[in-house]
């Protein structure tokens, strides 16, 4: 329902009619500015086709990353499984109850790569050799980020 109200623009009359309800409760805006921008991208098809595009090839590649380090361990196996299991993978890695999918990324590397006969000792390497790529990979932004903090914000009058 809620994707309806949000996508369809056949759904802006009900919307409006919720409008006294949403100010009252101080969420119009916030509501709106969701709307707008879901909306904001509606007419730019090249755009979003690029983007899907591009974020295809980011996911490619993050699935290869995961195929490397089960490589890294001692499991052979095909990437084709792995393309399988990727998708999967970064849907259980939005679960919120853990810190950083601590113990449900490797709990799923054991269980998906139990199923194709490997076994767990090597499934949860891969799946920690996994996480310590992806922190190793994010420490550049980390550091730059830090650079920046403590830097400070510049001087708009120099801009």
């Amino acid at each position: 329902m809620l994707a309806f109200l949000f996508f369809a623009r056949t759904a802006r009359p009900v919307l409006r009619l919720a409008n006294p309800l949403l100010t009252r409760l101080r969420l119009e805006r916030p509501v709106r500015a969701v709307y707008d921008g879901v909306h904001a991208f509606r007419d730019r098809t090249g755009l979003l086709l690029g983007l899907f595009a591009f974020t295809v090839a980011i996911q490619s590649v993050r699935v290869l990353a995961i195929w490397a380090t089960a490589r890294a361990v001692g499991i052979e196996l095909s990437p084709r499984i792995f393309y399988v299991m990727g998708p999967l993978f970064f849907l259980v890695l939005l679960v919120p109850f853990t810190l950083n999918g601590f113990a449900v990324r490797e709990a799923f590397f054991v269980s998906f790569l139990g199923g194709v006969g490997i076994g767990a000792d090597a499934a949860f390497a891969a799946g920690f050799l996994f996480f310590l790529v992806t922190v190793a990979m994010a420490l550049p932004g980390g550091a730059i980020l830090l650079w920046e903090g403590l830097r400070g914000r510049p001087d708009p009058t120099h801009a």
